[in-house]
């Protein structure tokens, strides 16, 4: 396995970020809704940008080399110390281990930034993600009404965790 990076998104980066989006997942994927017809619409494609530019907290691609598979969030949450956190991949990036290996380094900068706890929100029709969240330590709980998985994660200790430094 290639090893991952984490790369701070700027202007310079972020339409390198959006070709890897539109040609490695589905728009639900890799970012919140936008009305209209299915696929990266120009529309899509814009909000893509601006949500980047406009995200309260840092979104970082993740990298192997100098390939951008996905990219990865830190944003401020309501309680407090506490981060939401997001991630998506590239289809060819999927089920080889990147995405432990980039939110082991975004714990990490949590940390540096003195968080002491990760939420993350995905459902239980998305069995990685859950399987991913579990893999870190997170507690998860369903929703059963809606599917609705939310997790939380402490990163103050990274012993008690399970999650090495």
């Amino acid at each position: 396995m290639s090893t991952v990076t984490l790369r701070q998104i700027d202007e310079e980066l972020l339409p390198r970020v959006l070709e890897a989006a539109v040609s490695g997942t589905d728009p639900a994927e890799a970012m919140p809704p936008v009305p209209g017809p299915p696929g990266w619409t120009p529309e899509r494609r814009a909000a893509f940008g601006d949500f980047h530019r406009r995200t309260a907290g840092p979104s970082y691609a993740i990298m192997t080399g100098e390939e951008i598979i996905g990219a990865t969030r830190l944003t401020p949450a309501e309680a407090p110390g506490a981060a939401e956190i997001g991630i998506w991949l590239t289809r060819q990036a999927r089920g080889k281990g990147h995405s432990v290996a980039a939110l082991h380094q975004l714990i990490e900068e949590a940390r540096a930034q003195g968080k002491t706890a990760l939420i993350a929100e995905t459902n239980a029709a998305n069995p990685a993600a859950v399987g991913l969240l579990r893999t870190l330590g997170a507690k998860l709980w369903e929703d059963p009404d809606t599917g609705a998985v939310h997790a939380t994660l402490r990163v103050g200790d990274s012993v008690e965790h399970g999650i090495g430094r």
